[in-house]
């Protein structure tokens, strides 16, 4: 389910891309090349980060997967308060703890992590290479920035029509 929910998303981003270039033709080369810039250096920063966010997810699985130790419910029923608590119990949960904040280090290095920070590289470099051929242009290179956020609404509008079924 999930993986079709991503092939939809990219289809909408190719097939609003596709809309935008044929209006930048029309437009002239330096829509064209804005547009074009813009859109592939949005893109690349959604791409990479959905790639560092999904490493990272797939890490804690792996590593959270055996040190879960949850109260089942019939703990819960027999020790509500935890009152019969023995101290490997207690230091079970100290150790849930470190976990806790081991994972709250982990969700922060996926935010800043190599793959992000390649894709920002890339917005950048394609702002001044635009403005070094002195092309840049506002009004098409925010056009192609908003194929990214348009894209996403239209996923998510798509997304609700049709699960519902």
């Amino acid at each position: 389910m999930m993986m079709k929910s991503i092939e939809t998303q990219i289809i909408i981003y190719i097939a609003l891309d596709l809309f935008v270039f044929i209006f930048a033709i029309f437009e002239g080369y330096v829509w064209v090349v804005n547009t074009q810039i813009a859109f592939l250096s949005a893109f690349s920063i959604v791409l990479l980060s959905f790639l560092s966010y999904l490493k990272n997810i797939n890490k804690q699985i792996k590593t959270l997967g055996d040190i879960v130790n949850e109260r089942d419910f019939i703990d819960e029923m027999d020790d509500p308060y935890e009152l019969y608590e023995n101290e490997n119990d207690k230091k079970d949960k100290k150790s849930k703890v470190e976990i806790s904040m081991k994972n709250l280090s982990k969700s922060k290095s996926a935010a800043f992590s190599l793959f992000r920070l390649i894709g920002y590289v890339i917005l950048i470099a394609g702002f001044f290479l635009l403005l070094k051929m002195k092309s840049f242009q506002i009004i098409p290179y925010l056009t192609g920035i908003s194929i990214i956020p348009l894209g996403g609404f239209i996923n998510i509008i798509y997304q609700r029509k049709f699960n519902r079924n």
